[in-house]
């Protein structure tokens, strides 16, 4: 393949890429009302089930902080009609319907409608409680949510004294809980699945899904005193913009149960916090339940004999009202990659120790065939965890890709730290539709933090040879042919985009947060070249090639 140049005959000027901080501080208001349909589906394994028992939990209104949640317009529906419906509460105040069906010989389902409103005004919330808090000046409700728990191992020797050196020096109580999440976002990269979802876990790992975030997040802040608890509900897709200097940052998330978390303040009360994206309020995609100690707390259950019955849901949502009306009030330096607030503490200056810095992307061993990228992704998700041969959780791990044949065209960042000679970069996508045209990519160079106008074109992969797959696997483009030994890259920054002609309909998988590159690394643009929008995520890519010399 040869190199190209792209020329474009008004050739715009590109900026050198952000000189602001990582944390937003937004303010503005937000309205949505949004219609959902969330459906369950249980499918005998083995002929029939003698019975089958679900629990789960049912949206509420919600008030808190920046946040009000209504419900309304609720419907729920079965098939068959079960044997039993009843709607009981928990001891931490949670909603939830319990589902019996006797002797069941076909799939049964729970179809569940609601509209649900939402409103968020982003003003100034900065609580002004001095750090540590006195005990005697919590009450009990709020108390509670200081033990420990399965998952939540706050009195764990290492997690205590993480958690003390992180908070060394914070005045205030919002400086140590911003001091905390600061240091898991930088230090816990985003997996799904993973084997276990404890705090401790989390924190020898360093990897997990949003219960890991949560878990570890909790588990430090109850550490030192610090009231916090588990909320839990569903997450929709639909991507949101935020404002950025000189464009946007796009939050997406993927659509299925979600956990995320609130903190208790003397002054504020309960104030929601997503541990991977936003202080002291959540964004118009979250759609709270429930909240608990940990996420056994949270989350929908069902018990069946003689053999648990496989298990899908889906949830789709239509949006009547989305008004996103938010502006940029300041920025901070903290964590590394992006978080959204509502104000910053007092407090500003750096309170944890140094953060363990993540591997550099792009280290190449010398010699040999090398592999490297964002490669950690799941074909398939599993949307239930067996708990004993009679019974089943739901998890929350989900899908998480974004639309890429669109309007939009899409590029990811890698780093290549010596000369190497690149042979494929293969892409993690799903094809859900289109036969004609092709999908190919270019590799280009970096100008300023952005895609550059140089680089090298990969043979084109035609969607007629592209078999339709149930989940996600690696689609390979090419960069030699049988008389060409590959392209050769300089070290230095590369950007991949994706290119479509005709009718593909795909999707590429995503990593929630920046688990491989930096915060900027994941671009689209709808139009020309200035790339004005930043992706809160990673694809899942992998380049593959050899070192030059070795």
């Amino acid at each position: 393949m040869k190199r190209f140049l792209i020329v474009i005959s008004a050739l715009l000027a590109i900026s050198s890429g952000p000189s602001y901080g990582t944390t937003l501080v937004l303010k503005g208001d937000i309205h949505d009302e949004v219609e959902v349909t969330h459906s369950r589906s249980f499918k005998p394994v083995d002929g029939r089930i003698d019975s089958l028992l679900f629990r789960f939990y049912n949206p509420t209104d919600f008030k808190s902080g920046a946040l009000n949640q209504r419900i309304s317009v609720r419907r729920v529906s079965y098939s068959p009609e079960p044997e039993s419906v009843q709607t009981e509460r928990d001891s931490f105040g949670n909603s939830f319907t319990v589902v019996t069906w006797k002797d069941l010989e076909k799939e049964a389902t729970v179809t569940e409608t609601y509209t649900v409103s939402l409103s968020i005004s982003l003003n100034e919330a900065r609580s002004l409680v001095p750090f540590p808090l006195n005990p005697g000046d919590i009450p009990p409700p709020a108390a509670r949510f200081l033990r420990t728990s399965a998952l939540v191992e706050a009195n764990d020797a290492e997690i205590k004294k993480l958690a003390s050196s992180i908070t060394t020096g914070a005045r205030s109580e919002q400086a140590a809980v911003d001091a905390i999440l600061n240091w898991v976002v930088d230090n816990v990269k985003y997996r799904s699945p993973v084997n276990d979802y404890g705090a401790v876990s989390t924190l020898l790992s360093k990897e997990g899904n949003c219960q890991n975030f949560s878990h570890l997040s909790i588990a430090l802040l109850r550490s030192i005193g610090i009231p916090a608890r588990i909320a839990g509900g569903v997450s929709l897709g639909r991507p949101w913009k935020v404002p950025v200097e000189g464009g946007h940052l796009i939050q997406s998330i993927g659509q299925g149960g979600h956990a995320w978390m609130e903190v208790w303040y003397p002054d504020l009360g309960w104030a929601p916090y997503d541990a991977q994206q936003s202080r002291l309020f959540v964004g118009p995609r979250h759609i709270r339940q429930t909240a608990g100690m940990d996420s056994k707390d949270i989350n929908d259950s069902w018990r069946a004999s003689p053999k648990l019955p496989r298990f899908s849901e889906n949830i789709s949502a239509e949006y009547v009202i989305d008004n996103i009306a938010l502006s940029l009030k300041e920025t901070g330096n903290a964590p590394s990659s992006y978080v959204m607030a509502s104000s910053l503490p007092e407090q500003r200056t750096a309170l944890a120790p140094p953060f363990a810095q993540a591997e550099p992307p792009g280290l190449l061993p010398k010699g040999g065939i090398v592999e490297f990228g964002n490669i950690m992704f799941a074909p398939l998700t599993d949307f239930y965890t067996d708990i004993k041969a009679d019974s089943g959780q739901r998890t929350f791990d989900k899908e998480t890709s974004e639309y890429v044949t669109g309007e939009h065209t899409f590029a990811q960042a890698f780093v290549v730290d010596a000369p190497m000679r690149m042979e494929a970069v293969s892409l993690a996508m799903h094809k859900f539709g289109g036969r004609l045209g092709s999908l190919w990519i270019d590799v280009v160079n970096d100008a300023g933090g952005r895609p550059g106008m140089e680089g090298i074109r990969s043979l084109p992969l035609m969607l007629d040879t592209i078999a339709y797959h149930p989940g996600y696997k690696w689609f390979d483009f090419r960069f030699q042919d049988f008389t060409d030994e590959g392209e050769s890259l300089k070290p230095g920054k590369y950007w991949i985009i994706l290119r479509k002609s005709r009718d593909a309909v795909v999707s590429w998988a995503y990593t929630p947060g920046n688990r491989f590159g930096g915060p900027d690394d994941a671009r689209s643009t709808e139009a020309g070249i200035d790339w004005p929008n930043i992706m809160n995520y990673d694809f899942n890519f992998k380049v593959t090639g050899s070192m030059e010399g070795g």
